[in-house]
Formats: structure tokens, C-alpha cells, sequence
């Protein structure tokens, strides 16, 4: 059995040695690491390094390897004090404590959109008292007090009451950190959290993220994130990931100097021109189109709030847009209809409609095939029985799963996507066992491998690398050249590729602006 560490003064969590392997895959080999009461550390690494896989271990979601039972070697323990403040008893497992390792992520959040449960930001809050996605009882009159005082604490009182659906994505990240927050947590784990959010969104929650810290003090927290000028000022210690190992360890600052000198060195994704197939088959049809795709009087409606507000929006072949706006402007409600996903509402003045000039005369559904897609909440749902290749399999026909085996050609043209976003070497692995980075670039692969007659992407850097995401862009770059409609969601300006000719800027569900690229950045600037 693993030994249990004797320690004057044990911290929340030790990692001795520790291991995992998921789908015959070693994601962490041989973790040392203590979490300390009141530790800030940043977790740093590339796409695949095994951060996700760390916090998850840390947090207890996931099991270490298993050891025969003469081997004494790795271990992890867990050791939160007690209610009235005195030390806890140490254990193995997270059992009753999980609550108290509280996590926020991107992730959820999609979640909780895609479903479109009909839950409160009181009802979510609430949760993170039992660590469930929902609440299976009634909370008692103490919880509910509690969870209201903290959501006038952190400034989102007036949204107790609201459904999740109806909250701009920057609140509804506020409302998760409240649910992580309301058991009174040890640690706090922040993966990727401020993934999805505007350039202000990000300033707030970061804001809010060190107002929290000043306020308890003992509170540990982990934080994930690929961009490293956007964090935390609190932190004060980074540990650097590498190929399921630990790297570096020490004072922020060191660890960020050595991750830079890592970046310069590594390229996630290559972007020779041999690498990217030629799209030939897409260009012509959409060269011969007057449109590609026309939105007339679209309106949405959901849950009585009204998202979209008589929306025109025509793309014309060799036109690449970009949808700007703030959270809760209406960006991917607008990608859901344009995409197909949703559909318009009737509302005063009719019925809106939504045409593809690519595929005249077809369905919906049929159309829809030809629309390459990214985003996170279809990575939210996207089922996770397929193996890589088979999730890119998928984007052939447009499905989400492997209904009949592709035809030699077509898996042919799969694989170049496969071999272009850096994924052979994980061809035949479970996607369940994949980092949250990783995932992204399989539904990046999948999207491309249709050779779309459109390609809408909404925040599709979201957990890439620093290299991934220069890499990325070039490929935009290069499809466009090619003739591959673009329509892109992101809130960082920098991930713009330079073949965006064409804006959209949206606020409160309504067009403010809508023509080229130049003359809205020079309205930016104007004002």
C-alpha cells in the first residue's frame, strides 16, 4: 500500500511520485508536488504537457496508477483542516473533501449553455455546496443565505435569479467562481478559466480573482492558462509541465523565463506547404455564388429574453469575417443560427431566414454538412467513445459519430489533418484521455477534413499554446488563400489572421457595425 507521509506541518495535498495513464497512455510520470495553505501557483506547459491531467489528479477527479503492494513509492494525500480550524486527518482519497479542492473552467460553463438547463445563478451557486452539476435537493435556508451573501460579494446579486442562458459570458464565469467559492474551499483550482471572455471580461475577473485571494488569505489556488500576460498578479510560484513531467518549479518569474526559451523552441503544428491539401473542390462553387450565406430579419429568442434583434448579414464569396462585440453581444448565438444549430424565432415582423447560397436548393441539414464548425460547446458534446482519428472522421459527413467507415480517398484526406495538427502520434487514442488543448486541435482537424464550403470557428485558439496559435493563424492564412470562407469569434484582437477582410461588431444581440476591416479599426481608433 502507499505509505502515508509523516509531516509536522502536512499541506492540503502531496503528490509523491505520482502517475497516470489513461487508454494505455502515460499523461504524468513520477509527480512530486505539495500544495500548501495559502500557495499561489501558476501551471504552465504546451498543448499535451499534462496540466488538466495535474489538476484533475491534485483535485482527486482522477486516480494515480495503481502499485502492486510491496511497492511503497507513490502516494497522494490529502490533509484540510477541520471546520473549527484544527488540523484535518490525513487521507488517501478526496472522499468528503471535493468540495473544498473547488475548480472553475471554461468547460462547465459550456456545459451548462449546451443543455440549456433551466437553472438560476442561485441554483448554480448553490451546487458547489454538494460539488454537482445540479441541485438534486433542496438546499436549507443557511445554504440559500449563504450563497445570496456571496453573490452580493462578488457583485452579482442582481443576477440571483437569472437563468444561466440569459448571462453574458463573462457572468456566468463569475457565477462558477461563486459556486466554487460557497463551501468555503482550501484550494481553488482555475483551469483555462478566462478561455470564452472580452478583453474587459478578463480585466474583472482577474481583478476579482486577486480581490478573493487578498480576502483569504489561506486560500491555495492553481491557475491554468497558455497565455502568460494574462494572469493573476497574486501568484507567486509557477510549476512547468513537459511531456507529463515536472520541469521547473520555483519563483514565477524563473519559471516564465524558461517557459519562453520553450516556446521559441517547439512548434506544435507545422505549416509547410505540403502540409495543407489543396481545396480546389470547394472554391469553384463558391466563386459562382452570389452569396454564401444570407441571414434576413433574424431574431432569436430564449427563455423570454430576446438574444438577437433582426439581424441582415450577407457573406459573398472571397469575403472573411470576423464577429466582434463584448460578452453577451450575441457573437455565438448568431454562429448557432448561421451554423444551423438554432433557428430563428417569429417575432414582430415574421419569421427571419437563413439561406446558403453553397448549397442551393438543400436542407438545413444537408447544408449544414458543408459547414466546418468549431467550438466549445461542441466540444462540450462532443461524444467521448471515438479514437482521434475517428473524431475526425466525423467532419467528412458532418456527424459527430462513426456511422459507416470512410472510403480509402476520404480517410486519406482525413489523415493529412491528422499528420498537419500534430496528431499522429495520438491516431489511435480515446479522446476522453486527450488535454483540453489537444481536444481542440482534433475538432480543428475534424472541421477541415469536410473540405467545408464554410468554416465558422468561435474562439478557436481557446487552449492552444503560444505556438499553436502562430501557427494557426498562418493556416488561416493559407486556406483563405485557397478559397475557404472564413468566419471567426475571438476576443483577442492579436489571434485576428491577416485574411479577415470583413467585421460584424454586434452589441446587445443588435448589429452596430457591419463593412470592411480598415474602416472599423479606424472607428476603434476614432473613438
Amino acid at each position: 500500500m502507499p505509505k502515508v507521509l509523516e509531516h509536522s506541518a502536512l499541506p492540503l495535498v502531496l503528490l509523491r511520485s505520482a502517475s497516470v495513464t489513461r487508454a494505455e497512455a502515460r499523461l504524468l510520470v513520477g509527480v512530486d508536488f505539495a500544495l500548501e495553505p495559502g500557495a499561489r501557483w501558476a501551471v504552465l506547459g504546451e498543448n499535451g504537457a499534462g496540466k488538466t491531467t495535474f489538476l484533475h489528479l491534485v483535485r482527486g477527479d482522477i486516480l494515480p496508477d495503481a502499485l502492486s503492494p510491496s511497492d511503497a513509492g507513490p502516494v497522494r494525500q490529502y490533509t484540510l483542516p477541520n471546520a473549527d480550524g484544527s488540523p484535518g486527518t490525513p487521507q488517501s482519497t478526496p472522499l468528503g473533501l471535493r468540495q473544498r479542492l473547488a475548480q472553475v473552467n471554461a468547460d462547465m460553463q459550456d456545459a451548462y449553455l449546451s443543455h440549456e438547463w433551466p437553472t438560476t445563478a442561485l441554483d448554480v451557486t448553490l451546487t458547489g455546496f454538494a460539488d454537482t452539476a445540479l441541485l438534486y435537493g433542496e438546499p436549507d435556508q443557511e445554504q440559500r443565505q449563504s450563497a445570496l451573501a456571496l453573490l452580493e460579494e462578488l457583485g452579482l446579486g442582481p443576477l440571483a435569479h437569472r437563468r444561466m442562458a440569459t448571462l453574458s459570458t463573462g457572468e456566468a464565469r463569475k457565477v462558477l467562481l461563486a459556486r466554487a467559492l460557497v463551501a468555503r474551499p482550501d484550494a481553488l483550482i482555475l483551469d483555462e478559466c478566462l478561455e470564452g471572455l472580452d478583453v474587459l471580461a478578463r480585466q474583472d475577473f482577474l481583478a476579482l480573482l486577486d480581490r478573493v485571494a487578498a480576502a483569504r488569505p489561506a486560500l491555495a489556488l492553481l491557475f491554468s492558462s497558455h497565455r502568460q500576460t494574462e494572469m493573476p498578479s497574486c501568484l507567486t510560484h509557477g510549476v512547468m509541465l513537459r511531456s507529463g513531467r515536472i520541469v521547473a518549479s520555483g519563483p514565477l518569474a524563473q519559471v516564465l523565463a524558461q517557459l519562453e526559451t520553450q516556446v521559441q523552441a517547439v512548434t506544435s503544428m507545422q505549416v509547410a506547404d505540403h502540409s495543407i491539401p489543396a481545396l480546389a473542390a470547394s472554391a469553384p462553387s463558391n466563386r459562382d455564388t452570389a452569396f454564401l450565406a444570407r441571414l434576413e430579419n433574424v431574431s432569436l429568442e430564449i427563455g423570454g429574453a430576446r438574444l438577437l434583434h433582426h439581424i441582415d448579414w450577407t457573406i459573398r464569396p472571397g469575403e472573411h469575417w470576423a464577429v466582434a462585440g463584448k460578452n453577451g453581444a450575441g457573437k455565438s448565438t448568431l454562429l448557432s443560427v448561421l451554423t444551423g444549430q438554432a433557428w430563428p424565432s417569429v417575432v414582430e415582423g415574421g419569421l427571419g431566414t437563413v439561406d446558403y447560397g453553397f448549397a442551393p436548393g438543400q436542407t438545413v441539414d444537408e447544408a449544414r454538412k458543408r459547414i466546418g464548425f468549431v467550438s466549445g460547446a461542441l466540444q462540450a458534446l462532443f461524444p467521448y467513445d471515438l479514437t482521434v482519428e475517428q473524431a475526425v472522421w466525423t467532419g467528412l459527413d458532418g456527424s459527430q459519430d462513426v456511422f459507416t467507415p470512410p472510403t480509402d480517398e476520404a480517410r486519406q484526406s482525413a489523415e493529412v489533418w491528422v499528420d498537419f495538427f500534430g496528431l499522429a502520434a495520438l491516431r489511435g487514442r480515446n479522446i476522453r484521455s486527450l488535454s483540453r488543448g489537444q481536444l481542440r486541435r482534433v475538432l480543428l482537424a475534424r472541421a477541415l477534413a469536410g473540405n467545408p464550403a464554410l468554416l465558422v470557428l468561435d474562439e478557436p485558439m481557446a487552449g492552444l499554446d503560444a505556438a499553436s496559435r502562430r501557427a494557426f493563424r498562418a493556416l488561416l492564412d493559407r486556406l483563405a488563400e485557397q478559397g475557404t470562407p472564413l468566419v471567426m469569434v475571438t476576443h483577442h484582437e492579436r489571434d485576428f489572421p491577416e485574411c479577415i477582410s470583413h467585421v460584424l461588431a454586434l452589441a446587445g444581440g443588435k448589429v452596430m457595425f457591419s463593412g470592411g476591416r480598415v474602416e472599423y479599426l479606424a472607428g476603434k481608433v476614432k473613438k
